[in-house]
């Protein structure tokens, strides 16, 4: 489903499940993290929904906390403070991370492939920019939020560059939304 106008790159707050059929395969970006197979292959079976909660808190800053529930109940949560400063946190899927949320427009993104596929809503206004940065797997991923007009439909998207070494996975994730 199409996400309404309500939902804007400042108030990202529903339910989105992932369209696999819009989406590219994470598996190669997965294991480049460190996820084992039997993970890696519960997460191509299972349907993924992400529960997002947009909020500006008392003194003014705006946190999207997101639950990842995939099929069989397994979930990841992560709550992101969006002011552009590094913060660490425990993950039960990529251990001990470090990473840093924020918006920006799309030109300023450094990666040709983030900048790409965007909507002009995107294109014009912000966009959110996560990097995280594994402490035990060496690997960073910069993910890139926004909206993108496929087959006609608003989606929201997230485009990201994950890179370990030498090796650079890019994957783009397309979600419909439910409520």
């Amino acid at each position: 489903m199409a996400c309404p106008p309500t939902v804007t790159i400042h108030n990202m707050t529903g339910t989105y499940t992932l369209s696999k059929q819009q989406s590219d395969s994470s598996q190669a970006v997965l294991k480049m993290q460190g996820i084992g197979w039997l993970v890696r292959q519960a997460v191509q079976y299972s349907t993924i929904t992400l529960h997002m909660k947009h909020y500006t808190d008392d003194a003014g800053l705006s946190h999207l906390d997101q639950e990842s529930v995939s099929t069989g109940n397994v979930s990841s949560v992560e709550n992101r403070e969006m002011n552009g400063e590094w913060g660490e946190a425990e993950n039960k899927i990529w251990g001990k991370v470090k990473g840093t949320t924020k918006y920006c427009k799309v030109s300023d993104l450094d990666d040709p492939y983030l900048k790409e596929g965007w909507s002009q809503e995107s294109l014009d206004g912000e966009v959110i920019e996560a990097v995280n940065e594994s402490a035990t797997n060496g690997w960073t991923a910069t993910q890139v939020y926004g909206f993108a007009e496929l087959n006609g439909e608003r989606k929201h998207v997230r485009r990201t560059v994950a890179k370990k070494g030498k090796q650079v996975e890019k994957i783009t994730l397309v979600y419909d939304y439910s409520a």
